[in-house]
């Protein structure tokens, strides 16, 4: 595994492009990625049609500034809805 960054430019970046909410605050997430503690990221995607979009684009580009960082990025594609629709 990559050794963990706490380049806060890089941080700042992730935290202010494009993440609508960060929960429980931005401040405590901030705190964890400034720490250098390995955190994991999952995004999941369950599309309603065939194919991925360029709205998909936000989420994957959060995990790979995540991962840029040294955390584990978790990409995953269902298709349960694809399947019943």
């Amino acid at each position: 595994m990559p050794k963990v960054s706490t380049d806060e430019k890089l941080i700042n970046t992730f935290l202010e492009r494009g993440v609508d909410s960060i929960y429980p605050s931005k401040e405590a997430l901030k705190k964890k990625l400034m720490s250098g503690e390995r955190i994991k990221a999952y995004q999941g995607y369950d599309p309603t049609g065939p194919h991925l979009h360029v709205g998909h684009a936000m989420g994957i580009r959060a995990l790979r500034i995540l991962q840029q960082l040294g955390h584990e990025a978790i990409f995953l594609v269902g298709d349960f809805t694809t399947l019943n629709s």
